[in-house]
């Protein structure tokens, strides 16, 4: 079987992902202004909580998986194995998810109707197979097929979206269309995997490594999912919540951008460990380093530069709490970046899954700890402040951890920075000062943001960064080929 490109997959991985960085940009503006901050706040909180089930159902299968199907690429026995032990998990755990969830929402559920509706999520866990296609490192078919399904998506909440009254609509299709994208992988799994015999199927064959997988993961979605829940419980103002979960998708719109390399290097780099080449790990986990300084600098003094004018301009009025919430978020750029590289690319790939689960769970504590003292004095705020610090205690832990191994340099996982801290701080004096001179609308939004890239990427050319020449060379030979082909 042909060895996968890492570019190739990358750019089909983070294509996808900057379709879903574009399509929140066209739609979230319009659903601020139709269904307002309480509105938001609603779907926001009831997806909050959902998202718990969710992640009861899926457990750690997605990450197992993935490194597993990796490891055992070329070996269709195995790999047809995974594959249904895992299924068979992950249907009986959405099982057990629907049932007391449907319990949750007859028994404790204010907004039931719309709390309902967020249960197609959870069915959705149960027939998703993207998890073996990531493992067998075939992102083409996971792109395409959230391609078509995230411009439907687009055509259905304009079409059908009108007034606040249509917020069951926006939560179902929401729901729906995930439901449906996942269903759509099945057609393709006919020729990589065997029929296995239901008696030969062992869905908790590896459970103690799945829960060891499962619990960093439910912790680093505490971030997103506890943190607007306490919002919610402390403030008891939905509104709160409804400007947390604006300024949060700012951040996680541009944050997949980052992290999409993670899951294109996962079964990689487990291969590679396995066949003891840790020289070659080495390296990849050195390039995540210097790929999450460059675009984390860009995107987080970018948006502290251009966030007086992107709120107004995006969101609309009555979402001024926004402006002091995405300075403190848009931290979570690099410390997330960072993490990724040490925590899921490197020690998850590794089968330091136990170790990582401890630093995280230690994350989530910290950040609960922070919210539980910050929500009551300053709501929304406290909530952001509490995420930037749990991962921050995150990094500190992991690095600790991993100098104690000694298998890679942690000096330069810093030394990386200095062209694109750089880079990054010039081009935030620049937007800060030019800003004054721009108006609130979309084409003084889009020149600021112009503005920057050109900014940032003139200081990077100056500085001679490496990367930067690397990419240039990646796209000359692009077109090259491109003339070459059309002769």
């Amino acid at each position: 079987m042909k060895e996968p490109s890492v570019k190739k997959n990358y750019f089909f991985n983070a294509g996808y992902q900057a379709l879903a960085l574009i399509v929140p940009l066209v739609t979230t503006p319009y659903i601020s202004r139709v269904l307002g901050a309480d509105g938001i706040g609603i779907q926001s909180y009831t997806s909050s909580i959902v998202a718990f089930f969710t992640l009861f159902a899926a457990l750690g299968t997605a990450t197992y998986a993935t490194r597993k199907v990796g490891i055992y690429r070329e070996n269709l026995e195995e790999r047809s194995k995974i594959f249904w032990d895992v299924f068979a998990l992950r249907f009986i755990l959405s099982t057990i998810a629907i049932i007391v969830y449907l319990l949750y929402v007859i028994f404790l559920a204010d907004n039931k109707f719309i709390a309902a509706l967020q249960a197609i999520h959870i069915v959705g866990i149960a027939v998703d197979v993207a998890w073996f296609f990531q493992g067998m490192e075939n992102f083409k078919i996971i792109a395409i097929r959230n391609f078509f399904i995230k411009l439907v998506n687009v055509v259905f909440i304009f079409t059908v979206v009108r007034d606040k009254g249509d917020l069951w609509w926006y939560v179902f299709g929401l729901a729906f269309w995930t439901l449906l994208a996942n269903v759509t992988l099945w057609p393709s799994l006919k020729k990589l995997i065997r029929i296995r015999d239901i008696k030969y199927i062992q869905p908790f064959k590896d459970i103690s490594i799945i829960i060891q997988l499962f619990v960093p993961t439910i912790a680093v979605q505490i971030y997103a999912l506890l943190d607007k829940a306490m919002i919610g419980w402390i403030s008891n103002n939905p509104a709160e919540n409804g400007y947390y979960e604006q300024s949060e998708k700012i951040v996680k719109m541009c944050l997949v951008l980052i992290t999409a390399l993670g899951t294109v290097t996962i079964p990689k780099i487990s291969r590679y460990y396995a066949q003891k080449k840790l020289k070659v790990v080495q390296n990849y986990i050195y390039r995540s380093y210097k790929f999450v300084w460059a675009l984390g600098c860009a995107l987080m003094f970018g948006i502290i530069g251009i966030n007086f004018k992107l709120v107004p301009v995006f969101f609309g009025p009555g979402y001024e709490r926004v402006e002091t919430l995405l300075p403190i978020l848009s931290v979570l750029f690099l410390l997330m970046g960072i993490n990724n590289a040490t925590g899921i690319q490197y020690l998850i790939s590794t089968g330091r899954q136990k170790a990582y689960m401890y630093i995280v769970v230690l994350g989530g504590i910290v950040n609960i700890g922070v919210n539980a003292l910050m929500i009551p004095f300053f709501d929304s705020v406290g909530a952001a402040i509490g995420s930037v610090m749990g991962e921050l205690v995150i990094l500190i832990v992991e690095f600790i951890y991993v100098y104690k191994i000694k298998e890679f340099k942690i000096s330069k996982a810093f030394s990386v920075s200095r062209n694109y801290l750089i880079a990054g701080v010039f081009m935030l004096v620049i937007l800060l000062f030019t800003q004054n001179y721009l108006q609130n609308t979309l084409l003084g939004l889009m020149t600021l943001i112009g503005i920057g890239g050109i900014c940032y990427l003139a200081i990077l050319f100056i500085l001679k960064d490496e990367f930067l020449f690397m990419g240039i060379n990646i796209v000359r030979v692009r077109i090259k080929k491109i003339k070459n082909y059309k002769r």
